[in-house]
């Protein structure tokens, strides 16, 4: 029997297991895939932005050190409408933060939390285990193969981690909602010959967003958003007239792009659990909501979810709560939950609406948003707040520590 059971080794997985480990509590990860088999890093590497909040998630769990030694700040955000005169500019320094966010490739931050998972003594990873059933009665009942048996594993109580598509929600009959943005992001890396240390750009085009993160040297990260059909063709051109076209979109900020990595190109969707939780079961992240990448929140807000039910079970003993012990757990997580992923939801539908279209009205609207943010301080200051993570209250790890 073990304490709690998480269904998914992905980022958030082991996130969560490394935040509600403790000495008297026993935890096992199933996952389907090696974790130990990571992709080759450099121009082809996928990348994540890490907000504010989620650093200090990670101070507080210890790892922080390691994870920064890897990643990239964000100390100014310059953010822009193609063809329109409203700017906003963000700085760390206004906030009296070292950086709003810092930028890591994915294999590098996996690699920190794989490290940290395999030293605890209170962690089990389970790999190349893929789920196969999960049932409740007292406690959860999860099958599993793994080498092609049928394994079995009895835990008092199970998160969902294992993603939007996930089988275990499925399995527990939580239905979700899936909103089809009809774009496609086109992610890239690619190397610059004038680059801003330590400055972020996201630049709002007809066709949606435009981010440019830094890596670290000529680096950057591109995500950009895109009609499916202008993602495809994107895709399918060669390094040098994928470059004159995001050299177009983008500008000369950076100065000339220089080369490019391979390109990736995933259709936008909104996927929305109709409940996060059922019996002893708790989804959480990309299980639970995942987001348009145009605020860069989905694994932020779901650092977010495990920093909520960190708070909720502290120190607690899983044996002594019965089912109304659990229940009502699982009922104060959910309402927890869904008044913040509401939040951002919101917001992030709003900025899709005013910053991924092409009406006319629209491209006034933008600019004018943009230059009465830059104007006004509070504002301003919201916006960073909001896209730092920091808006909705706080608990021990937000504030950084256990």
């Amino acid at each position: 029997m073990r304490d709690i059971a998480i269904i998914g080794g992905g980022l958030v997985g082991l996130c969560a297991a490394l935040a509600l480990q403790h000495s008297k509590r026993s935890i096992t990860i199933i996952e389907a895939g090696n974790l130990e088999q990571v992709p080759a890093g450099g121009l082809n590497a996928r990348s994540i932005a890490l907000s504010a909040s989620s650093v200090q998630i990670f101070r507080a769990l210890g790892i922080w050190p390691q994870i920064e030694a890897r990643a990239a700040p964000i100390k100014n955000i310059h953010i822009s409408s193609r063809g329109r005169w409203g700017v906003t500019r963000l700085q760390a320094a206004d906030y009296q933060l070292d950086a709003m966010g810092y930028v890591i490739e994915n294999q590098a931050l996996g690699r920190c939390l794989l490290d940290a998972v395999e030293a605890s003594g209170n962690i089990k990873l389970q790999q190349k285990a893929e789920f196969e059933s999960i049932s409740q009665h007292a406690t959860v009942d999860i099958g599993y193969r793994e080498n092609g048996r049928l394994q079995r594993l009895e835990a008092r109580l199970a998160l969902i981690a294992d993603g939007a598509h996930s089988p275990a929600r499925a399995a527990l009959g939580i239905d979700h909602q899936t909103i089809d943005y009809g774009q496609a992001v086109v992610i890239s890396n690619v190397e610059v010959s004038k680059p801003k240390i330590d400055t972020a750009y996201e630049r709002f085009t007809p066709h949606g967003p435009l981010a440019m993160l830094p890596l670290g040297g000529k680096r950057y990260a591109c995500v950009w958003t895109l009609t499916p059909t202008r993602a495809a063709q994107a895709c399918a051109q060669n390094e040098i007239e994928f470059a004159a076209a995001l050299q177009d979109c983008f500008g000369f900020r950076l100065g000339l792009i220089e080369a490019v990595g391979k390109r990736f190109s995933i259709p936008i969707q909104r996927t929305r659990a109709d409940a996060l939780q059922r019996g002893c079961c708790l989804l959480v992240g990309n299980a639970a909501n995942a987001l348009h990448p145009v605020a860069g929140q989905s694994f932020n807000l779901s650092l977010r979810d495990i920093a909520c039910l960190y708070e909720l079970l502290s120190e607690q003993s899983l044996v002594d709560l019965d089912a109304g012990g659990f229940a009502a757990l699982a009922g104060e997580y959910e309402m927890l939950r869904l008044q913040e992923q509401r939040q951002v939801i919101r917001y992030g539908d709003g900025l899709v609406t005013l910053f991924s279209n092409e009406l006319p009205l629209f491209d006034h609207l933008r600019a004018a948003g943009l230059s009465l943010l830059d104007l006004v301080p509070a504002l301003k200051a919201q916006a960073a707040l909001a896209g730092m993570g920091m808006t909705f209250g706080g608990n021990r790890l937000l504030r950084g520590h256990l």
